[in-house]
């Protein structure tokens, strides 16, 4: 993003339509919205005001300078360094909330600010939901936003006493073929780290390992629930039968080619 004219000085910087037009000659298509949470993240500070405009401008991530994203009608506090869990996700996680029994045991991988954990646990308060993920920045933020959030691979945190317990699984892992990570929108990874997105050649090497390994933890139906995209569905199906898998569905959402993915696993 570049080429906007910095606000200039005084009452102007504060003011919405001035901002919303910066933000739009930038080519944020949400500029209005955007500008109403720069302006409720500055309190009335001009000074705090430009440097957050000059963030967004160079393509920082919106959340990441407000420190929140809305997902499923709640604020999720989201710090500087962690992925920021976008709408298209909202179907997968409360269909998965549909999965997971009043007391039931919930497990997400690849947490992130723990949005998907958050969402399951205020749904489903008396449920037990833990959360694990690679990366120490995501396990402090979803801990502070309090997740029960461990650091690890994948399942490699879940205590052994859930084995053969947990109801529902989620996840929304790297699924990004490798030779597409330079499709993604330009700023992406000047901000963000590929350990997100690249699910390696076909963007199933991270969705393979996590269906499978769904299968020690799962109770027998039980439901797994993964966001993926493209083709990944049919490319997943020969794994989805050999390890048990039925009643496979895609969850669609109205984003590009992302969708979700839901089976039961028949133990």
């Amino acid at each position: 993003m570049g080429g906007a004219r910095p606000l200039q000085s005084g009452r102007r910087r504060l003011d919405r339509g001035a901002l919303t037009a910066a933000l739009a000659r930038a080519g944020f298509l949400a500029a209005g919205d955007e500008a109403d949470a720069l302006l409720r993240r500055a309190g009335g500070d001009p000074a705090l005001l430009d440097g957050l405009l000059a963030r967004r401008l160079r393509g920082e991530p919106l959340a990441w300078i407000t420190g929140r994203a809305a997902f499923c009608d709640r604020e999720i506090p989201v710090e500087v360094g962690v992925y920021v869990p976008r709408p298209h996700t909202e179907q997968l996680a409360l269909r998965a909330v549909e999965r997971l029994p009043p007391t039931g045991i919930a497990v997400d991988v690849c947490t992130g600010s723990g949005a998907v954990a958050l969402t399951l646990s205020a749904h489903r308060p008396g449920a037990r939901v833990v959360a694990t993920d690679i990366d120490p920045r995501a396990v402090a933020c979803a801990t502070r936003n309090g997740v029960d959030a461990r650091r690890g691979d994948l399942y490699a945190p879940v205590p052994a006493a859930l084995a053969g317990r947990v109801d529902v699984v989620t996840g929304v892992v790297p699924y990004v073929p490798t030779p597409d990570l330079p499709l993604l929108q330009r700023d992406t990874f000047r901000f963000e780290t590929a350990l997100a997105y690249d699910g390696g050649p076909d963007g199933t090497t991270v969705l393979r390992r996590t269906v499978a390994g769904s299968a020690a933890v799962l109770r027998p139906g039980g439901a797994m629930l993964l966001e993926l995209g493209g083709d990944q569905p049919g490319l997943l199906a020969p794994d989805l039968d050999r390890l048990g898998f039925g009643a496979v569905s895609v969850v669609a959402v109205a984003v590009d080619n992302q969708r979700g993915i839901e089976a039961t696993w028949n133990g």
